[in-house]
This record gives structure tokens, sequence and C-alpha cells, in this order.
């Protein structure tokens, strides 16, 4: 596992040599001698924090947080200023830097200055976050929520639910209890790419109602950032699921997937009737 990066400015040799020292072996460090370096370093090298000076030669340390803050691509990275220009540095706090700490320093109010920024700037990135659990059916892969979901279980038998559309004509005994089985690829008209003994039920509940979505392929559930969240709604053509869309999540090689409300596939009525059928007594629990 990665070390998480730092970027230690600094025109000093010895304070350089004195971050090094206190911070190797905890951190991945880089380090940058003038405001400039420091800046194109930062922009290229994406530390997760940036420990900077003031005085220095070509530009200072204010202007630097001041042109990082004002870039979309550097503004959510943490800085400490590291400064024994004290009213300076407190002013540097109202341009967006994280923490002051005053030099000389010692070892452990270092250490604990970065702790603090890394923690805080990884809550503000929780804030926005969002765990998924992603899954295929058919040609289509799509996300859900992951609070949506109450369990994830390799497909057993089924049986036949005695009316209902095409892709709800069957159910499934869990812990005593019948519950609907939603065929997903045939919601979407598509095929299924696996066999029967191969599919996925993903179980969540659409008004305290349990209903079980029949899919191909389930992964393990993700956590994606609030800037992989494009809640614009759009990107997707088919009609049912636009109707359910939430956003698009950004996976990586320029790929986008639909984030779904998964009670989308089902009428609620539609569900609520066919479950009064499952119930003790009702037709699809005759002898």
């Amino acid at each position: 596992m990665s070390l998480p990066s730092l970027l230690l400015v600094d025109d000093s040799d010895a304070i350089l040599a004195l971050e090094r020292a206190i911070l190797s072996g905890h951190y991945s460090l880089n380090t940058a001698s003038n405001g400039r370096e420091a800046l194109e370093k930062v922009g290229r090298l994406q530390p997760e924090a940036v420990l900077l000076d003031l005085s220095m030669p070509e530009m200072d340390g204010d202007e630097v947080l001041q042109r990082m803050k004002a870039s979309a691509a550097t503004a959510g990275i943490p800085v400490i200023i590291i400064s024994s220009e004290k009213s300076r540095a407190e002013a540097c706090l109202g341009l967006g830097a994280e923490a002051f700490l005053a030099k000389p320093f010692r070892a452990e109010d270092l250490l604990s200055a970065v702790a603090k920024a890394l923690e805080n700037a990884r809550k503000r990135t929780r804030a926005g976050a969002m765990l998924v659990l992603r899954m295929t059916t058919g040609d289509q892969e799509f996300a859900v929520p992951l609070d949506a979901v109450r369990e994830v279980l390799l497909q057993p038998a089924l049986r036949p639910l005695p009316t209902g559309p095409e892709y709800l004509r069957e159910y499934v005994e869990l812990r005593g209890s019948a519950v609907c089985v939603l065929d997903v690829a045939r919601r979407l008209e598509m095929e299924h790419r696996v066999p029967v003994r191969e599919r996925m039920l993903v179980i969540i509940h659409v008004d305290g109602v349990p209903l079980a979505l029949c899919v191909d392929r389930v992964q393990d559930p993700e956590e994606f950032p609030a800037g992989d969240i494009d809640r614009r709604l759009g990107g997707v053509e088919h009609g049912l699921l636009k109707e359910g869309l939430i956003g698009m999540l950004r996976v990586g090689g320029g790929r986008t997937l639909p984030l779904l409300d998964p009670r989308v596939f089902v009428a609620r009525e539609l569900l609520k009737d066919l479950s009064t059928l499952l119930k003790p007594g009702g037709v699809g629990q005759g002898a």
C-alpha cells in the first residue's frame, strides 16, 4: 500500500532536511526550494498535502497558496503553513490554508499537524461520497446506492407466480418469507449473459415490501467521491433508466455508469398486489 504523498516547500536546506527526517517512513516526500517550483510540482504531482514556507525566492508562499486555491485542480489539496512570520501566516488561514505551524517546531507537532490536515481533507471528501453496488445484466451495467440494498445472494431455486408481467413471474423463499423476483434483463428487454445457476439476487425494499432483483453479475461495494458523481441527469438512452437516474459515475478510462434508484424497475402498486398473493392463504401459497 503506497504512502500518502507530501510536497515540502522551503528555501532552507536545513528545514527541508529536518522535515524529511521527521516525516520519512510515514509519507512519500517531494521537495521544492522556491515558489515557482512548488506551483509546478503541485500541479504535476498532485500531493495529498503541501507544507509551505512563506518568504521564498521567485514567488512567496502567499501567492503559491492563492494560485492553488484559484485552480480547480489543486484547490482541494490542504496546505500547512510552516513559518516564523505569525501574523502573515495567520492571514493565510483566511486565504484557505489548512493550518499554521510556527518555526521552530517539534517533531510531534509536525506529525500531528500533517495527520490532522489529511484527516480533515478525507472527511470533506467523504461528506459528498457515496458507497455503491455495481451490477451487470445483459449488456447493461449500472450501480445502485449501497444503502438501498439489504442483501446479495446467489440465486436459489425460484417458484412461479400465478400472475404478473413477464419480468415479474417468480418468487423465492427467504427465511420463511416469499419475496417477488424481478428479472432486470427482461425488464430492460435484454438477454441474460450467464446461466441461471450463476445469476445473483439483490434484495431491496420498496415502500417496506421486499423485492429481489435478478442480475447477472454483482461487484464488491465501492466508494465514489463526490467529484466522480455527476448529478446532472443525462447520458442514458433507455427510457426506464432515465426515470430512475440519480446521476452518472465516472469509472475511469473516460467511461461513465448510470447510478439508479433501484425502485424504478417496478410499479409500487403492482409489487404490493403480487406480494399480497404470496401471504399465507394467498394464491401463491396454496398446498
